[in-house]
This record gives C-alpha cells, sequence and structure tokens, in this order.
C-alpha cells in the first residue's frame, strides 16, 4: 500500500499529484497496482564515480554484482548516463544531504537531489530522473522546483543553478535518451498554489487509504467467515 510516511523521494510524492483530489486519487491506485519489484538504487550510485571519471565498463560489472532482476534495468540507467557523465568529467561530485519537507503535521517528504559539483567556481545541483518508462508532467516538475527552492536551495546553495537529467524513454522499445532542464525551464508555482497542491495530496492519501483499509478489513473478514453448507437436502430428523 502506497503510504506517504514512506515515500522514497520527492519525486515519487509529486508524481502523484494531480489538480484535483479525484486526479490524485486514481494516480494513487496506479501506483498501488503497478507492483514494481525492481530498484534503480543501485545504478544510482554509480552516478558519482561515473562523474568523476570511473569508465562504463566498470559500472557495469558492478551492476552484475546485483540481484538477477536488477541486473538490466541498472545497466540501462548507467548506459543513459555515462555520456552525460563523460561530458562533466568533474575533479569531484559530492552526494547532497537529505533534507526535509513537511506538508502536514508529522508528515514530511526527503528531498536530495543526486549530487553537486564545482564548474568555474560556482555549485551545480544535478537531479536525476531515473524513470524508464514515465517522468513528470510540466506541473509536476514545477512543484519539485519549487519545494527544492524552498528547502534545499539556501546557504551555500542559493544561488547554484539546477540541472534536471531526465533519462527516460520517449519512444517505447527505443531505449533511453538525456534531456537536460535548467530549473528556469521547470517553472515554479505560488506558495499559495503549492499549499493547495499539498493540500490535494493529503485529501487524497486520505481518501485512498480509507478505502483501501475498508476493502482490506472486507477481505479478512470473507477469508475467516465459516463457509455455508447450504440446507441439506435430506434433513437429519433424528
Amino acid at each position: 500500500m502506497v503510504d506517504l510516511r514512506k515515500t522514497p523521494s520527492l519525486q515519487h510524492a509529486v508524481a502523484l499529484i494531480a489538480d484535483t483530489v479525484a486526479g490524485t486519487v486514481r494516480n494513487l491506485e496506479r501506483l498501488d497496482a503497478a507492483q514494481i519489484s525492481i530498484s534503480l538504487n543501485p545504478g544510482r550510485r554509480l552516478f558519482k564515480p561515473l562523474m568523476e571519471g570511473q569508465p562504463l565498463d566498470w559500472a557495469v560489472r558492478m551492476c552484475k554484482l546485483e540481484k538477477a532482476h536488477n541486473v538490466d534495468p541498472n545497466i540501462g540507467l548507467i548506459e543513459a548516463f555515462a555520456p552525460y557523465a563523460a561530458g562533466k568529467a568533474v575533479p569531484w561530485f559530492n552526494a547532497c544531504e537529505k533534507h526535509f519537507y513537511p506538508i502536514s503535521s508529522g508528515v514530511v517528504v526527503p528531498v536530495q537531489p543526486a549530487g553537486y559539483w564545482a564548474e568555474e567556481g560556482k555549485l551545480k545541483v544535478l537531479w536525476v530522473q531515473s524513470w524508464k518508462g514515465r517522468t513528470l508532467d510540466p506541473l509536476q516538475k514545477a512543484i519539485l522546483n519549487t519545494v527544492l527552492r524552498e528547502t534545499f536551495f539556501v546557504g551555500d546553495f542559493k544561488d547554484a543553478p539546477l540541472e534536471w537529467l531526465d533519462l527516460r524513454e520517449h519512444r517505447k522499445g527505443q531505449g533511453r535518451e538525456i534531456e537536460v532542464l535548467t530549473g528556469d525551464e521547470m517553472g515554479v508555482v505560488s506558495r499559495a498554489n503549492l499549499v493547495e497542491y499539498m493540500r490535494i495530496l493529503l485529501a487524497a492519501f486520505d481518501e485512498y487509504s480509507a478505502v483501501k483499509a475498508k476493502r482490506k478489513a472486507a477481505q479478512k473478514a470473507d477469508a475467516t467467515k465459516k463457509p455455508d453448507k447450504g440446507t441439506p437436502l435430506f434433513p437429519d430428523d433424528r
């Protein structure tokens, strides 16, 4: 079951948001039905060495050490990422610290870009969109960018530019492609609109959770109910 308290990343949370509660509930239902079993974390962990000049064949060998069902998806991810990294070949690439964005009392969403590096004496920040079959729509990108500006782009990162690296497959069966957007190109939403979208997300989650709990309770009751043997053809009249 989808649980906002266990949302893996800001992108996962924002991907659920539509402009209505009903639309957001549908996104929650689709996610719950997807039954995703693979993890792209092994490939994500290789972004740093690839950005710092490690060769692709080395990264592929690292992927082959993972569980069988994770090998091909992660090789596909790093093969798509490698040309971008080769164009950087930076001396160092550091992982970003995790921040948290509160969307309600007791509910926070982790905010953690892929990493940052220095270019011409200025810090730059990278967000990698690693999903192959989908990405965020324009509204969702603007929401994500706005949350980033409120949580991550402060202090040393206040004026750091963002690069959104999208590695999705544009045409089914044709393989992943590279699309790079700047933070300015992703857009932002107003503070008032951001609050409203988070309200929609929470309202949809509450509605979805209630229906899910009711369905689960009914299934449990059916499983424990004694089977009805029906009326016997010849009643026992002893």
